[in-house]
């Protein structure tokens, strides 16, 4: 037991001595093509976001996702995460560039919601479920919509706002389809704003 914490901590220690170093930004035109109710997608740091990343095995390297809430003045993230990778479980906001700079260097993709022109409903959504302060769905089960983990908070506010399914297709294809973040890179639902990543 104590070898696994050992290397726990060794391996949080490292991926948090790399995201120092690194100081990952976006430019400013990349930060200025962000709109409202975009949707960020990166890999974050640390063990669970590896795992993520290998056992999803998909051709490009996402473990997290996240809601834009923006204004002239702020930009934010609204993501669901649970407290085992954050003070706080569940949906929570955060801002835009610490939520950047705790990705792994060259994994963010921008993406935008190409159904309706009215994507500040997205972010209003987003709005009412931190409000409501849902927690992090640690089973990971798309029928309880009660708790959200990340790409369950998205796929619940687009189906909230525009009665749109982007999870549709994935119901007969088994548990792990759900997870998987390949619909986020799916042009019938989804225009690519940026991306670090290719795929």
């Amino acid at each position: 037991m104590l070898l696994v914490y050992i290397f726990l901590e060794t391996y949080e220690h490292s991926s948090d001595q790399k995201r120092q170093r690194l100081n990952y930004r976006l430019t400013k035109v990349e930060f200025d093509l962000i709109e409202d109710g975009d949707i960020v997608l990166r890999h974050g740091y640390g063990l669970v976001s590896d795992m993520i990343v290998n056992t999803l095995n998909e051709s490009f390297s996402i473990s997290h996702c996240a809601i834009v809430v923006k204004d002239d003045s702020s930009a934010h993230v609204i993501h669901s995460v649970s407290q085992s990778l954050s003070d706080y479980d569940g949906v929570q906001i955060q801002d835009l560039r610490p939520f950047i700079n705790n990705s792994k260097k060259n994994s963010v993709i921008v993406i935008r919601f190409n159904k309706s022109e009215d994507r500040h409903l997205i972010s209003e959504r987003a709005r009412y479920y931190l409000s409501k302060r849902v927690p992090f769905d640690s089973s990971f089960d798309i029928k309880d919509t009660s708790k959200f983990f990340c790409s369950e908070l998205i796929w619940r506010i687009i189906l909230d706002a525009f009665d749109v399914d982007i999870f549709e297709s994935k119901y007969e294809k088994g548990h792990l389809e759900l997870l998987k973040f390949d619909i986020f890179v799916d042009s019938n639902y989804f225009d690519l704003v940026f991306s670090h990543q290719d795929f």
